[in-house]
């Protein structure tokens, strides 16, 4: 894929990224993608048979602690070398000579696949919230039809690529409001559950076990957990937004860690309600909105209005985290730059086109969609890892060749040990990712995540082993997300960075 940018020195307005985007703004963006606390919503169906309140609760902290470690080791990495191409761009310089061409390509391409299938998961489940709105205002007269889901989401993506290409002198605008949208309708939502909802004792939300899976215990709690490693998915937005900060090198690595806290307080808080107030399990979790939270809503409350207003409001937080996602995955792909608009008008469209193709996957097999959509957190995490454990091979001194005295962030001693944290975590979850959630296992409820990786390599690998030879990866004359006259930027450092295949420049993957 050709990759064009447009000289940084350009006026603007002139077919250049704007640095437009506050702090504030990029944890917002981050947050709005993450989703988390809604995302955890989603997930009782698949946790509570996998290790009960025990695994919701005890797993998703344990995944917020060993995110903030993943998010702590790209942020140390952005504060050197705050680019759009983040992990690529952090793998192509920490790898040795011999290696850094290949497996910056191979790293670049893994993050441009889980983003291009996160905007497909966003989206959808802002289409899926919107239907299960319509079945409660219905009494449940209406029914959910997969055309009828695919509609919506064609919708929500159409509304969401218009906002990036017409909207973007507004983005910051909104991914502010985004975040305090999401912020109300947690507040709103759990104080609505807790003044409606009969209550759980304390036993049943801080030790209650179940294991209705066929796995060992062990295992059954691991498999749990996933779930809620799938809702702090999406931080490295922060890293492909840098050139539009004004401090990137600074508000990069801050976005990406308060981004996680964030999530982890609000999803730990909306557990705990949850917990208190899913009396009826059974009934939530088998409720014909496909959505347990709005049944949940609906029980508590008793009123079809109120649970179909929280609904959509719900709804909208996912029409948000789809706008994040195009607007972050754009910026990764990073195509020309159109004057006037100061957006990647390309790689916007080639993001719509993408997600209107594999949202056809929703209308065939289930389990076709369920692994195209599950692939999103695998391609991530291994985007995010790859540098860390490359890092861990080369020996973390490598880095002080690269720093600054300026350089904001760095790990210090605590850096081997939140680097293994993180390489770990991510590794091990990656495999359990790839298992089947119960036992025994039929065709339809076999887990094919690895067949739409094993594609993935293919066609990659095809398109590497045919062309790769003219890839030549970044050039680091510049660091291109430092702000011009900004003293945190080696000055000595800052030329034109270029993408080697043809005239191609920064930010890119061919």
């Amino acid at each position: 894929m050709s990759i064009e940018h447009q000289p940084s020195s350009a006026p603007p307005g002139e077919g250049r990224l704007q640095p437009r985007l506050s702090r504030l703004t990029m944890v917002a963006l981050t947050f709005a993608i993450l989703n988390t606390w809604i995302a955890l919503a989603g997930s009782i169906g698949l946790v509570l048979p996998s290790g009960g309140s025990v695994s919701f609760l005890y797993g998703f902290v344990f995944c917020v602690l060993c995110n903030l470690a993943l998010a702590a080791s790209l942020g140390e990495l952005a504060a050197i070398w705050p680019t759009a191409g983040g992990q690529y761009h952090f793998v192509y310089a920490l790898c040795t000579d011999a290696w850094k061409k290949s497996m910056s390509f191979w790293v670049g391409w893994v993050n441009i696949a889980g983003w291009l299938t996160l905007v497909t998961t966003e989206g959808f489940f802002g289409a899926q919230f919107v239907q299960a709105a319509a079945v409660i205002a219905s009494g449940g007269t209406y029914e959910i039809e997969a055309w009828r889901t695919y509609l919506i989401f064609l919708a929500i993506l159409l509304f969401t690529t218009g906002g990036n290409i017409w909207g973007n002198r507004i983005l910051a605008k909104w991914n502010d409001a985004a975040l305090y949208w999401s912020l109300l309708g947690v507040v709103i939502i759990s104080i609505v559950l807790l003044a409606t909802s009969d209550k759980n004792d304390a036993r049943y939300v801080f030790a209650e076990f179940q294991n209705e899976t066929g796995w060992s215990d062990g295992m059954a709690w691991i498999m749990g957990l996933l779930q809620s490693a799938l809702s702090l998915i999406g931080f490295d937005a922060a890293l492909h937004m840098t050139e539009e900060m004004p401090r990137p090198s600074v508000d990069a690595p801050r976005a990406i860690l308060y981004a996680v806290t964030v999530g982890g307080v609000t999803g730990t808080a909306f557990i705990l309600v949850i917990l208190f107030c899913i009396t009826d399990p059974e009934t939530v979790l088998s409720t014909p909105t496909n959505m347990p939270i709005s049944e949940l809503i609906l029980q508590g409350t008793g009123s079809r209005a109120a649970a179909t207003i929280l609904t959509l409001m719900l709804a909208i937080c996912f029409v948000n985290g789809t706008n994040g996602c195009i607007t972050s995955s754009s910026r990764l792909l990073f195509a020309h730059i159109t004057p006037g608009l100061d957006v990647p008008v390309r790689t916007i469209i080639f993001t719509f086109v993408f997600n209107v193709l594999f949202g056809l996957l929703y209308l065939g097999p289930s389990v076709a969609f369920s692994a195209y959509a599950a692939s999103c957190t695998i391609f991530l995490n291994v985007s995010y890892v790859f540098p860390v454990v490359v890092l861990l091979i080369r020996g973390r001194g490598v880095l002080e060749h690269f720093r600054s005295e300026h350089t904001y962030f760095a790990l210090g001693r605590s850096g081997w040990a939140l680097n293994i944290v993180a390489a770990i975590f991510v590794v091990v979850t990656s495999v359990f990712f790839c298992f089947p959630t119960g036992l025994p296992v039929s065709g339809d409820e076999m887990n094919y995540v690895v067949v739409v990786i094993g594609i993935f390599f293919i066609v990659v690998g095809t398109y590497w082993f045919a062309y790769g030879k003219t890839f030549e990866g970044p050039k680091f004359e510049v660091i291109i997300g430092h702000a011009p006259g900004d003293e945190e930027a080696r000055s000595s450092d800052t030329t034109e960075e270029k993408i080697s295949t043809g005239p191609d420049e920064k930010g890119g993957i061919p």
